[in-house]
């Protein structure tokens, strides 16, 4: 009697439950890689973004060298 409606439970509750536990962890590890690549593309933008300001910075350098150069060239 008890073996029937173990076998029932088990039937319709732990094997369901185990295959969507299992179904459920590989959208977790799919989710963790995808937000993984998301993070690795911002510090790729973030780092493009400082070497352009770092050009932008050389670039602005050179601007004020020319002027200073101008100037003393003037006196």
């Amino acid at each position: 009697m008890y073996e029937g409606i173990v076998a029932i439970i088990s039937i319709f509750v732990a094997a369901p439950a185990i295959v969507f536990g299992f179904i459920l962890l590989g959208k977790r590890g799919k989710n963790q890689i995808e937000l993984a690549r998301y993070r690795l593309r911002e510090v790729e933008l973030s780092v493009e973004k400082e070497k352009l300001r770092v050009e932008a910075l050389k670039e602005e350098n050179r601007k004020l060298d020319r002027m200073i150069e101008h100037r003393i060239e003037g006196v």
